[in-house]
This record gives C-alpha cells, structure tokens and sequence, in this order.
C-alpha cells in the first residue's frame, strides 16, 4: 500500500510541474514570433493489467494517466479484480468526479478487445502477454491509436553454480 500511496504522491507532484511549465515561452531567433509549451492530455486512455500485483499494476497506470489530465478505463485482469474494483471505490470517496476513472471488469476477448478498437480510446496501455499484445496492436492500428506495450517472457533467469536446485 506504501507503493501505492507513492506511486499517486509522485505522479501528483508532476502533475504540480507540469502546470508550472504551462504556457513557458520558448526562445526563437526570429523576434516576430512567438512560441509556447502547451500541454494537453490526450484523451480518454484504456488501462489493461494482469493478475499480477494487480492494484499496484493499475497504480503505475492509472496516477499518471490522471496526473495528465486524461481520462481513464481500466480494465483489471478477470483474475484479479476486486483490488482495482476498491480503487474505483477509493477515488468515489475522494470526490473524483465521476466518469474521470471508470473500472470495466470482464474477460479480454469482449471488454479488452472492446477498449481497443472503439473509436473514442485515445490511447492504450496494457501489461500482459504478446499473443494479446498483437490483437491490441491490431485493433489499434486501424484507427492509427498510440499503444504502450510491457511484454513478459523477457525476463531471463541467472542460475549460478552453487544453487541448489533441489530445494
């Protein structure tokens, strides 16, 4: 939980700087124009995580997607949801408003699938394996949608020596 709570803390933070940094001027050579840094959250973003540490998971998705002004879906593993499902419940009590995080539980071929090819997902995030990856990929590709992508299977293991594998 001390994970968490930092995850939302920094993300906050940034979030703090970013609107610092609103409308900075950036210095040209030419004096007849001017220009600015203006940032914009991207949209509406979908939030795909797995069965594995799975409040932590959505935390790493979810405070920066809110930090930036989006709004978010996230759809936790049909393995693990009810952590995810609290989260909703946390953020109600905050009074964020409603429709800012929206938890969609279901199985990934119909909700998942759902969220990456409908039209009004900006943006998506997902966490899993890479056979899913490249139906997301797909999907989004024919609305030519931005997609972040953690993959696993490419984490290698180092046994030395003196391991006992027995035990």
């Amino acid at each position: 939980m001390d994970d968490v709570v930092g995850c939302f803390e920094y993300y906050a933070d940034l979030a703090e700087g970013l609107d610092a940094k609103q409308k900075a001027p950036i210095s040209l050579p030419m004096k007849t124009f001017k220009s600015y840094v203006i940032k914009e959250p991207i949209g509406v973003v979908a939030l795909i995580v797995p069965w594995n540490y799975p409040l932590l998971m959505a935390t790493w998705k979810v405070a920066p997607a809110l930090a930036a002004g989006c709004a978010a879906i996230l759809k936790p593993s049909e393995l693990a949801s009810v952590t995810c499902l609290e989260l909703g419940e946390v953020c109600r009590e905050v009074d964020l408003p409603a429709g800012v995080l929206n938890i969609l539980p279901g199985l990934g071929p119909e909700a998942g699938a759902s969220l990456a090819s409908h039209p009004h997902v900006d943006k998506i995030s997902f966490t899993g394996s890479t056979v899913t990856a490249v139906k997301i990929m797909t999907a989004a590709a024919q609305r030519v949608k931005p997609v972040t992508l953690e993959l696993g299977g490419k984490g290698p293991i180092v046994v030395f020596e003196d391991v006992d594998i027995d035990k």
